[in-house]
């Protein structure tokens, strides 16, 4: 009774797996000191599952959790999990997620989306995994405690829109985050605006702000991307710090031949603010960098892949952009962070 019984629920749900295994042989360096390490690129684990309810509506699920394939470690449950309804209305969930503003480029503009060759120490600023008013340079955020809400796709168009609720009140203070998203996608082209707003992150009264916009578009077997990014700190009430970046990319897929490459480029921070904000300098002059990135892969199956790449990050006499994903300890302002690595990536 009871085997018949999880072998009915298990149909019903229709239970899957995913996930990607990525990591690489990498060699890095800054201010003239390198390391030779085996990094793990992000991989993921997770398992989803929906239930038709009647009607057009269906209940859905999924839990996600980081594997460190090049220690063992992860296991906890803090990539994209969440429980919600879709149906004709849209989407609705409740859970931890990728803000709406982070989906612009880091997937559908960035060549290289996870690891050190990635855009996001520049774009957004750094990547967190954070509640409200942690680690509150990055807008490139896996949000805590979040409710989405997902249109339904119309002609290519589709529109998302995002809160985080507000738990992290302390005396005057009361942190809280609102996102949206606009996307057209066809089989050729990409559009996008995002948006994100933080309340309260670095003290009461202090608002942030992100715009984003992003493109991409394909000609045969090659596809142009690009990606504009503008952020406004308050640090402390009456004191702000803006900064604009920029990107471009590329990729080009010939049989089993895959090139990618990227320019990223942060301008001069702006403003009256009296200390640096992430990577990004104290506002003046000396606070910009670029980051240029190349690599190839080779297709051993749809789902497998074996991978080369290269980026440097120049950053001028003010600036401390590191690497993503697994930066450098101790990076100082001016010093110009680079990596090489070999990998493989499996997909399941």
């Amino acid at each position: 009774m009871a085997a018949g019984s999880a072998a009915s629920t298990q149909a019903a749900d229709n239970v899957s797996i995913y996930g990607f295994l990525k990591v690489n042989v990498e060699s890095v360096a800054a201010g003239g000191a390198r390391q030779l390490r085996v990094s793990n690129d992000l991989s993921v684990l997770g398992f989803r599952g929906t239930e038709d309810l009647g009607g057009g509506l269906q209940s859905f699920y999924q839990i996600e959790m980081p594997v460190a394939v090049d220690t063992g470690g992860g296991g906890d449950f803090t990539r994209n999990t969440a429980v919600g309804l879709r149906g004709g209305f849209g989407q609705l969930l409740l859970g931890i997620w990728e803000s709406p503003y982070r989906f612009v480029s880091v997937y559908a503009v960035d060549p290289f989306t996870a690891g050190i060759f990635a855009s996001n120490a520049i774009m957004g600023n750094g990547f967190a995994t954070a509640a409200n008013a942690v680690s509150p340079a990055s807008f490139d955020r896996r949000q805590k405690n979040l409710v989405q809400y997902s249109t339904p796709s119309s002609q290519g168009w589709n529109a998302r829109l995002a809160v985080s609720a507000r738990e992290e009140k302390s005396g005057g203070s009361n942190p809280g985050m609102e996102a949206g998203l606009v996307t057209y996608e066809d089989e050729k082209l990409y559009l996008a605006y995002g948006v994100e707003r933080h309340r309260d992150y670095f003290a009461a009264g202090t608002t942030d702000i992100g715009h984003k916009l992003g493109a991409a578009y394909s000609m045969g077997g090659t596809r142009l991307r690009a990606a504009f990014e503008r952020l406004r700190y308050e640090p402390a009430p009456g004191r702000y710090l803006s900064r604009n970046a920029w990107q471009l990319a590329a990729t080009h897929t010939s049989g089993p031949h895959i090139w990618r490459a990227s320019l990223t480029r942060a301008l001069d921070t702006r403003g009256n603010a009296a200390s640096a904000v992430g990577g990004a300098g104290k506002p003046g002059p000396d606070t910009g960098a670029v980051q240029y990135t190349v690599g190839y892969g080779y297709a051993l199956s749809k789902r497998s892949e074996l991978w080369a790449a290269y980026t440097r990050t120049r950053n001028e006499a003010r600036a401390a952009y590191n690497l993503s994903a697994n930066p450098i300890p101790g990076l100082a302002a001016g010093q110009d962070p680079s990596g090489a690595g070999i990998g493989i990536t499996h997909k399941f």
